[in-house]
């Protein structure tokens, strides 16, 4: 297991020293990383890598095959654009977390701010406690489940995809309809929640089901290929 400790050192001096330890030996930890932004970007070598601590925003952005832990709170925007691999953050995420995401799975265990999950594209995000308003903004595909409470305009202007809540909705976003869940909804929340521990894993049928209205689309689901690029 390669050690890394910040102290004294310049994030892109970090972030080397992160690529070496994978491409060695596989398993990274990366002490006293001090809130420090911009930590584990572009991470993109099979292997794991945990955070010791809190770290600031843009947290293992572009991540691609890794597994990255962090203990300890994050800042803005964790996993932005992930590709693919996992993250699991043991603390609260700040606002963005999991913006944009194609591929790969972020479990927060705590809280998360404002737009969590805005733009997803795919992937799967789990939040062990509430989300703030505007989350699941212009969702496109993916899996996004909410263990508590949501603010204001969840899934707002949703595409494609689908949202699971456990606590209250403060409101529904534009096009956002609750649905009835199906089996295989049930059994993969079962598993997921299970395998991570998550929110003392609260049962499958205490959650609501959110998908979009499709009142929005402005293209045709008939034309094969601009339903392709659109998502």
């Amino acid at each position: 297991m390669v050690q890394i400790d910040c102290t004294g050192k310049t994030t892109t001096e970090i972030n080397k020293a992160i690529a070496a330890g994978l491409a060695k030996d596989g398993n990274v930890v990366v002490k006293n990383p001090a809130s420090r932004h911009n930590l584990g970007v572009g991470i993109n070598h099979p292997g794991k890598v945990v955070f010791e601590g809190n770290v600031g925003y843009y947290c293992a952005g572009m991540l691609k095959d890794a597994d990255v832990e962090i203990k300890g709170n994050c800042g803005w925007s964790v996993g932005e654009d992930m590709m693919s691999g996992s993250i699991v953050v043991h603390g609260n995420a700040s606002a963005a977390a999991g913006a944009a995401i194609r591929g790969g799975l972020l479990v927060v265990h705590g809280n998360a701010g404002p737009r969590t999950g805005i733009s997803m594209k795919g992937g799967t995000i789990i939040i062990g406690g509430n989300v703030d308003y505007m989350s699941g903004f212009i969702m496109q595909k993916g899996t996004f489940i909410i263990c508590g409470n949501t603010g204001e305009a969840l899934a707002d202007s949703m595409y494609e995809g689908r949202v699971f809540v456990r606590g209250t909705i403060a409101e529904h976003g534009n096009d956002a309809v609750e649905t009835e869940m199906t089996k295989e909804d049930k059994a993969m929340l079962k598993d997921l929640l299970t395998k991570y521990k998550v929110a003392g894993i609260p049962k499958p049928e205490s959650f609501k089901k959110i998908v979009s209205g499709k009142k929005l689309y402005n293209f045709s689901m008939k034309d094969y290929e601009l339903w392709r690029v659109a998502l």
